[in-house]
């Protein structure tokens, strides 16, 4: 079973499991800029919805952009150290593909075998300026 995870909205995140051949679940989260607060929680959740667990993870997809900066470094901060600690391959997608291709094309994603994913934010982030 592979988990995708795609925070690039601000106010809602998508999770999903699937296996090589069909998306087993997939669930959209209303977080109003709290991903950091519910993204694990709901991971927990859609595991336990359908009696499985982190162990039966066999890679993570997450979604590396463009997006919300901050949306955008939860979701790929939390795929690349569930990557590491469960020790399985992660890949980055972008925003537009479909998570139906995706599943289709698991095992050439999981190729290259990246130790982790780099954000795309799709310009740059403005982390220093005042918002006033």
């Amino acid at each position: 079973m592979y988990l995708y995870i795609d925070t690039t909205e601000k106010d809602s995140f998508d999770i999903a499991l699937f296996d090589k051949e069909n998306v087993i679940k997939k669930k959209t989260v209303q977080s109003h800029r709290k991903h950091s607060e519910k993204l694990l929680k709901s991971i927990e959740q859609i595991l336990s919805s359908k009696k499985s667990s982190l162990k039966n993870i066999q890679g993570i997809i997450v979604v590396r952009g463009p997006g919300s900066f901050t949306s955008l470094r939860i979701g790929i901060a939390t795929a690349n150290a569930l990557a590491f600690g469960l020790g399985v391959s992660i890949a980055g997608v972008g925003k537009h593909e479909d998570l139906d291709k995706i599943v289709s094309s698991i095992e050439k994603l999981f190729q290259r075998k990246p130790s982790i994913v780099i954000p795309k934010y799709g310009k740059e982030p403005h982390i220093t300026e005042s918002k006033k």
